[in-house]
């Protein structure tokens, strides 16, 4: 089930979420939540992918506040960056 409520982007970037959502065009979207086998993949991948940062393959990060567009942010389970990308 979605739920959005608006919110200025300044809020939803000085907020905590419990749990996170992300936000888009100004209303704050509720995140699936998943369960064990949801996160038994994710740490899988988050496994795989990091063994490849040793060899230059990227940043992994899990569940961080992505910005994709102005007004709108993600929080992606498993992210794989360029080793180069900003922070």
């Amino acid at each position: 089930m979605r739920t959005a409520v608006a919110i200025s982007e300044d809020e939803y970037l000085a907020s905590v979420y419990e749990p996170d959502c992300d936000y888009i065009e100004g209303q704050l979207v509720e995140r699936n939540s998943g369960e064990y086998d949801h996160s038994r993949l994710q740490t899988l991948l988050a496994i795989f992918f990091g063994g490849l940062e040793k060899q230059g393959g990227g940043r992994v990060l899990t569940e961080q506040r992505c910005r994709l567009a102005p007004r709108q942010y993600r929080i992606p389970d498993v992210c794989v960056m360029r080793p180069d990308a900003p922070r």
